[in-house]
């Protein structure tokens, strides 16, 4: 890609272009007012991917005790396979492990197979699907879990 990629802690200043990845990503988007308020809580880790110092893309995990929930992944879409995504993963996973996570689980679209594919990467394996979780368009919801003792 020839740019550096920062994955860092989000900001509150953060919040509109994330809003933005949101908008660009999404069929039916966090509000802005929803990205802010994740700011308060000690169990919400953001990080997003700046590349020269504008932020690209993001992932959200929510620990509750010694697992955690993937909120989204997201990159804006002229930045995607160019392992943004990736670093994002790594990242968090790195990050949730220093804290004691041991299971880690997210829903991902059916047919959203490059994302199921990078989860995979991490060890993430399909548990269950949850029908017709997603909406415009209507979809079913793959389950996946990690373990994040088999994630080196």
């Amino acid at each position: 890609m020839g740019q550096e990629i920062k994955i860092r802690l989000m900001r509150k200043e953060d919040c509109e272009a994330v809003e933005k990845i949101e908008c660009a990503c999404f069929s039916t988007p966090w509000s802005l007012e929803s990205i802010g308020e994740v700011l308060q809580y000690e169990t919400h880790q953001f990080l997003v991917a700046e590349v020269n110092s504008e932020v690209v893309g993001y992932m959200g995990m929510i620990k509750t005790l010694d697992e955690a929930d993937v909120t989204n992944v997201a990159v804006l879409p002229h930045m995607r396979k160019k392992g943004i995504g990736e670093l994002l993963v790594r990242e968090s996973l790195k990050r949730a492990r220093e804290e004691q996570v041991n299971t880690v689980f997210l829903e991902v679209r059916e047919s959203n197979v490059g994302a199921i594919h990078l989860y995979e990467k991490f060890h993430f394996i399909p548990i269950s699907m949850r029908k017709n979780y997603y909406k415009d368009p209507l979809e079913n919801a793959v389950i996946m879990s990690a373990n994040l003792s088999t994630i080196k």
